[in-house]
């Protein structure tokens, strides 16, 4: 118990860090265990760079480039930096490993506080086209009981995409943010929120034995997230048929912290993972009274 306590003690530390480091600018940078982590979010991209310390200088061993339709990721990293490079970790038989670190892409829904999944509160959500993707860095592991259950955490990113429809945009006015339709003469193509959270969960972690290993496993518990950014974006064509693609505003109000209620299944490197998130998408009184879910896979590292 001692020992879990410890955990838990070091994860709100960390969770404290990062929201004392992370910045309400358009470009954030946020520091954790002697490594660097670039956020930049522009018209038509974000990019996510990773530094690692060496010696006296930072070195680049990670970075990603999102857009609205393809992904770009490069490693310059080996294991001895301090976490794991995807398809390269050696596993011992008869040892607890985590399950936490990969990459992770899944489909995002609305819900109501009561957990009523699909209750979008009037928000016309493009359920076709809101997704999840998930980037998780760090992993550990405390076994609390004959190898079986464990306490797993770690770190990660956690990027959200709701995209509304019927040509409608979500618009803060008078410090409340609401769902409005588009200016007259403008056809949106593109209408879109993204939130980019740093998460840390705390799972506790069933590992049976099936002859000398454990790679089926299942895992439940919470997932804390701090809100490093949150972009409106647009696209559309103007009267005299220029492509407009901007990010329209920032902000718009969403909740600085959020807690989801995360469960997990799988067998060696995939697993199915449900989330409901019983905080709002955006602050009291501020936004519509709506909760995100998501159903997807994980390939872990």
């Amino acid at each position: 118990m001692k020992k879990v306590l410890i955990l838990t003690t070091a994860l709100i530390i960390s969770l404290i860090t990062f929201v004392s480091q992370a910045q309400e600018k358009k470009d954030t940078t946020v520091v954790f265990n002697e490594k660097k982590i670039f956020i930049q979010d522009s018209i038509g991209q974000m990019k996510v760079q990773i530094m690692d310390k060496d010696s006296n200088e930072y070195k680049k061993v990670y970075e990603g480039i999102f857009t609205d339709d393809k992904t770009f990721e490069r490693f310059n990293v080996i294991e001895e930096i301090g976490f794991n490079v995807p398809f390269l970790k050696k596993k011992k038989k008869g040892t607890m490993e985590p399950h936490w670190a990969g990459f992770g892409f899944g489909k995002l829904t609305l819900a109501d506080s009561k957990m009523n999944i699909g209750e979008t509160g009037g928000v016309p959500l493009d359920k076709g086209k809101s997704s999840e993707i998930m980037f998780n860095i760090m992993e550990g592991i405390l076994p609390v009981f004959n190898h079986t259950f464990g306490i797993t955490s770690g770190f990660g990113l956690d990027w959200r995409n709701f995209h509304l429809e019927n040509n409608s945009h979500f618009l803060e006015e008078d410090n409340v943010t609401g769902v409005y339709p588009a200016p007259a003469g403008v056809d949106y193509t593109y209408s879109r929120l993204r939130t980019l959270h740093l998460t840390i969960p705390l799972l506790l972690e069933w590992q049976p034995m099936f002859g000398n290993n454990h790679k089926f496993y299942v895992s439940g518990g919470v997932v804390g997230g701090w809100n490093v950014k949150s972009t409106y974006r647009i696209k559309y064509k103007s009267a005299e048929g220029d492509k407009i693609n901007k990010v329209e505003s920032h902000g718009l109000n969403t909740n600085p912290l959020t807690l989801d209620i995360m469960a997990q299944i799988g067998y060696s490197d995939i697993s199915v993972y449900a989330k409901y998130s019983p905080v709002g998408v955006f602050q009291k009184d501020k936004g519509p009274e709506i909760n995100a879910a998501s159903l997807g896979l994980i390939i872990h590292f």
